[in-house]
């Protein structure tokens, strides 16, 4: 029997960009606070530690990241039983020259704290480094600096209301898994910061290293898809007419029947016009965007639950064939519905 561990047989990387010296070290710098998902700290600096063992077995040890950790609140960051987390380092004892500085989420009463000195040091921070990045919320900390003003970002789907109410000066985009904007990166979720990460990997010592750090972790290099995917249901608005209320309930019930815009006037007694115009104040949106939402919602739906094939589940949905509701799902959550499925089904194989 065999007792020592086996070997990684993994690839050298054969190709790295010429870099200046100043170049081939980067001094990465998180910011953390108390926070109940450490992935959003330890899934980033995983990858930038995978990123430094390919280039040192590819025979670059001269390349790779030098990370430290600071934060705005010294003392336990997490803690369950039997593991604590302790970040030591406060934010104003970090000195000399920064690559990257990447913030981590941080609790909303520590980050509206107007009294303390950690949003000016945002601020300043942000035009020292050469670039600047959040994971998940800790969007929040660069737009309450005000870095983000008059840029693009996103944060997680679930803060998107919140977020565009706060903060009108920044244009958020929910879709994609992250952001960059100039030297601001902004990544979605927890797992969205690991993809933002691949990327800057990518952007210092090119596609392959970040290739072969993606394999050592079994990650997609580029990750298919958008957030949209990972939403909840339908955001329409609830109607105070009980009429569109009724319809909407119909809708859900009919998706193979016409739906189309005079079958839905006649349904509640109204003429098309008058009836786009009350379904787009009780709704929010027109009833043809409501219908094409319900039946991806639904799609999505019988595509994560069944193993019904999908030229039945767009016959049930009213797409008439797979081809529609192919292109629906790609137009809309930048997925095929055969992906989607492979991806996030919870339907046993039958």
């Amino acid at each position: 029997m065999r007792t020592t561990m086996p070997e990684y047989r993994f690839p050298r990387v054969s190709h790295i960009p010429a870099l200046r010296p100043t170049e081939r070290r980067r001094r990465v710098v998180f910011v953390a606070s108390r926070n109940p998902d450490p992935l959003e700290l330890i899934g980033p600096m995983n990858v930038l530690r995978i990123a430094n063992f390919v280039l040192e077995h590819s025979g670059r040890s001269e390349l790779g990241y030098d990370v430290e950790v600071v934060t705005a609140r010294p003392g336990v960051i997490f803690e369950i039983e039997g593991l604590k987390i302790v970040a030591d380092k406060p934010f104003h004892r970090l000195r000399g020259s920064v690559d990257t500085l990447l913030f981590a989420p941080m609790e909303f009463p520590d980050l509206f704290d107007r009294k303390d000195r950690f949003l000016p040091w945002v601020e300043r921070m942000s035009t020292q480094v050469r670039r600047v990045g959040t994971i998940c919320f800790a969007t929040y900390i660069l737009a309450e600096a005000g870095v983000l003003d008059g840029r693009r970002a996103t944060t997680h789907w679930d803060l998107q209301h919140d977020f565009m109410e706060r903060y009108p000066n920044v244009t958020l985009d929910i879709d994609p898994i992250y952001v960059k904007d100039g030297n601001v990166y902004t990544a979605a979720g927890a797992t969205a910061g690991i993809d933002m990460t691949l990327a800057l990997i990518e952007e210092d010592f090119g596609r392959e290293v970040a290739l072969r750090v993606a394999q050592a972790l079994v990650l997609f290099l580029k990750r298919p898809g958008s957030q949209a995917q990972f939403s909840v249901q339908l955001s329409a608005q609830l109607p105070e007419e009980a009429s569109i209320a009724t319809l909407q309930t119909y809708v859900y019930e009919h998706l193979a029947e016409d739906l189309r815009l005079d079958a839905l006037a006649a349904h509640v007694g109204m003429s098309p016009r008058n009836f786009s115009r009350v379904f787009a104040h009780e709704v929010g949106m027109t009833p043809g965007r409501f219908v094409e939402q319900c039946r991806l919602e639904v799609a999505r739906q019988w595509v994560e639950e069944s193993n019904a094939p999908l030229s039945e589940v767009a016959a049930r949905c009213g797409y008439g064939t797979a081809d529609g509701m192919r292109l629906a799902f790609e137009r809309h959550l930048d997925v095929s519905p055969r992906a989607y499925r492979q991806r996030f089904s919870t339907a046993k194989a039958s």
